[in-house]
C-alpha cells in the first residue's frame, strides 16, 4: 500500500487535494494553520485510517474516496480539534480520524453504490514486507509469503471482525479504544478478537503456513 505520507503532499491519494477541495472561502492567511494542521495529521495518521478504510471495504478506490473525505472533515473541524481548551487529550486526533472513517464507511455501505460495487481489490496495505536492509534473502522471502498469507486470511474475515482486528493488530489500540470508535461493547470487541484469532490459526493452517 502506498503510504499516505510518502506520495506528495496532500494530494497524495485519489485525485485531487483534500484541502482544496474542502476550502469554502476566506483567506489564504485564514486558511494555512488548518492546512498546516491537516498535512501534519495526514503524515502522522493518514496510513492508519487507509488502512481501516480497506479493511472496512476491501476495495482500493472506494478506500481512497473515504480517505478524502474523513480528511476534508478534519480541515472543517481543525479549529476544534487544535484547541486544546476543547481537545484537552493531545492523542484525541487519532482516534477521532479512525471513528470519522469507521462512520464514513458505514454511510458507504448503506448506499446504493456499495450495493452495485460490492467486489472488493483487496488489502494490499496489509501485506507490505519488512523494510530495511535483508542479511537473509531467504528469510526475506519466507517472511513476505506469510504476510501475504496474513493479509489474504484477513480479507477473508468477516465484516466487522477485519476493521477488529486491523485496529488492534495493527494499529496498537486497546479494546476498549476499539469499542468507542466502532460504535460496540467492550465485551464484543474481546469477542471478535478471540473468534478472528481461531478463524486466521485455521485458514493459514490450512494453507500449510505456521500461524
Amino acid at each position: 500500500m502506498e503510504s499516505a505520507g510518502a506520495a506528495g503532499g496532500l494530494g497524495m491519494v485519489g485525485t485531487g487535494d483534500p484541502l482544496r477541495a474542502a476550502e469554502t472561502g476566506g483567506g489564504e492567511t485564514e486558511a494555512r494553520p488548518a492546512e498546516a494542521a491537516v498535512e501534519a495529521w495526514i503524515q502522522q495518521h493518514g496510513e492508519a485510517v487507509l488502512r481501516l478504510a480497506y479493511a472496512s471495504l476491501l476495495n482500493r478506490a472506494q478506500a481512497e474516496d473515504v480517505f478524502q473525505e474523513v480528511f476534508i472533515r478534519a480541515y472543517r473541524h481543525a479549529d476544534r480539534l487544535r484547541d486544546p481548551d476543547r481537545v484537552r487529550d493531545p492523542d484525541r486526533v487519532r482516534p477521532w480520524l479512525l471513528q470519522v472513517t469507521m462512520n464514513a464507511c458505514r454511510d458507504l455501505r448503506r448506499s446504493w453504490w456499495w450495493r452495485r460495487t460490492r467486489e472488493g481489490s483487496g488489502l494490499e496495505g496489509l501485506a507490505e514486507a519488512e523494510e530495511g536492509p535483508a542479511a537473509d534473502p531467504a528469510a526475506a522471502a519466507v517472511r513476505a509469503d506469510v504476510s501475504q498469507a496474513v493479509a489474504r486470511a484477513v480479507r477473508a474475515l468477516p465484516d466487522g471482525f477485519r476493521e477488529t482486528v486491523v485496529l488492534h493488530y495493527f494499529e496498537g489500540l486497546d479494546a476498549a479504544e476499539i469499542a468507542r470508535i466502532t460504535g460496540v461493547r467492550v465485551g464484543t470487541v474481546h469477542s471478535r478478537l478471540h473468534r478472528a484469532r481461531q478463524l486466521l490459526r485455521r485458514q493459514l493452517e490450512a494453507w500449510g503456513v505456521e500461524p
